[in-house]
């Protein structure tokens, strides 16, 4: 869990905004619950930039080769061939009591597990159907609907949270999934809301990803063998937080409220090696190694999960995060590299250009770090998830 209460004065000012509510066990007073199943269908996922076990990108077109795990696999039962994952889906629903006050209810499917599986009977428009019982339309009400993937996060859903502003906890040095955010809301009244359509998810990327790789310059063979990221000078890069998805005026906005920053004495995400190669020949052909590589890890088997890419919180570059590394021939030298403040070059429409200092969410970062005869080098590549190409480079 999170290591640190600093943030939990902002979270009381994201609670108090919220909507009155009553009792989840309370059943509304107006319509009761009709005979119209809730079916819902994921329409859009963000792409990820890599194949992994947890990185979870969108359907392949023709003729594609997908080089990542779709949504619909990851939450086919293990059974089935399948992650055996989930959706979890927090609605809160509004309604008109008796006396003609509002009143909201919190967290109305609680514990709903919305998979991928075929039910006779089912949703008629997709094989995406609930774990357990249907569920079914309260009339007469709104709904706000938040999705979230993996379902599994539950016990990481802040309590005090409600639809409008969803908050969850993710520390990233105990979980390395791809967390994945939808909204939308249904007004039961509306005569132009067809209830038999299903309710469609778009989903986006709430993290943002890091990948490095080593590599010489000069005719040299080595071997990675160790890793971690450091805070150089104060408590600045920040592993655990709370995501806060959605206000009332921009229902999809996604800001995190830093939680757990590492001592300058902690090694962050940790990972050993025997050895992982990276060579250049007299020819100049060049063998690089990647960084959390999983095959024969001796430490960090968490951060291994996703071909190389660990996941962070979207956060603040501060220009104090050091990359460490060892190598075979270099002993029990440590390599520091510091990572640059600026994390990408923004071209607007006018063609001036925007330095950004942020890790942002639906981004990746991969750094190729460079061995000299005579210092280390750092190339460093950004793109969306679903771009392979690297948007500009950075050599210091």
């Amino acid at each position: 869990m999170i290591r640190t209460s600093k943030y939990l004065f902002a979270l009381a000012l994201l609670a108090a905004g919220g909507c009155s509510t009553e009792p989840r066990e309370k059943i509304p007073t107006g319509p009761e619950a009709g005979t119209i199943p809730i079916v819902w269908d994921v329409v859009s996922v963000d792409k990820p930039g890599t194949q992994s076990r947890s990185l979870i990108g969108p359907a392949p077109e023709e003729g594609q080769n997908p080089d990542w795990i779709t949504l619909e696999e990851a939450c086919t039962p293990t059974a089935s061939g399948g992650q055996g994952e989930a959706i979890g889906i927090w609605a809160d629903y509004t309604y008109m009591d008796t006396d003609g006050q509002e009143s909201t209810m919190k967290d109305v499917f609680r514990g709903t597990r919305l998979i991928y599986q075929h039910k006779e009977s089912g949703n008629p428009h997709s094989d995406w159907n609930y774990a357990g019982s249907d569920l079914y339309w309260f009339i007469g009400g709104r709904y706000k609907f938040r999705a979230y993937y993996p379902q599994n996060l539950a016990d990481h859903v802040v309590s005090s949270t409600n639809a409008t502003t969803f908050v969850i906890e993710y520390p990233t040095h105990e979980i390395q999934e791809d967390l994945l955010l939808a909204y939308n809301q249904v007004d039961t009244n509306n005569p132009r809301v067809n209830l038999n359509d299903p309710v469609p998810l778009h989903f986006s990327h709430g993290l943002a990803a890091l990948r490095f790789f080593v590599k010489a310059s000069y005719t040299n063979s080595d071997q990675l063998t160790s890793c971690y990221l450091q805070n150089a000078d104060s408590r600045d890069f920040a592993t655990s937080g709370m995501l806060a998805y959605g206000t009332e005026t921009q229902p999809e906005n996604i800001s995190w409220i830093i939680g757990y920053t590492p001592p300058v004495t902690e090694r962050i995400y940790y990972w050993s090696h025997p050895g992982v190669a990276f060579s250049t020949d007299e020819a100049g052909n060049t063998v690089r190694a990647m960084a959390y590589t999983a095959e024969n890890a001796t430490s960090g088997d968490l951060f291994t999960q996703n071909n190389g890419w660990v996941l962070i919180l979207p956060q603040a570059s501060s220009g104090n995060l050091q990359f460490c590394f060892t190598t075979t021939n270099g002993e029990e030298a440590i390599y520091r590299v510091t990572i640059p403040k600026i994390t990408e070059r923004i071209t607007a429409s006018d063609g001036s250009v925007y330095e950004s200092t942020e890790y942002r969410p639906g981004r990746r970062y991969t750094y190729t770090i460079t061995i000299t005869e005579a210092n280390v080098d750092l190339t460093l590549t950004v793109a969306d998830w679903n771009e392979r190409e690297s948007s500009y480079e950075i050599v210091f």
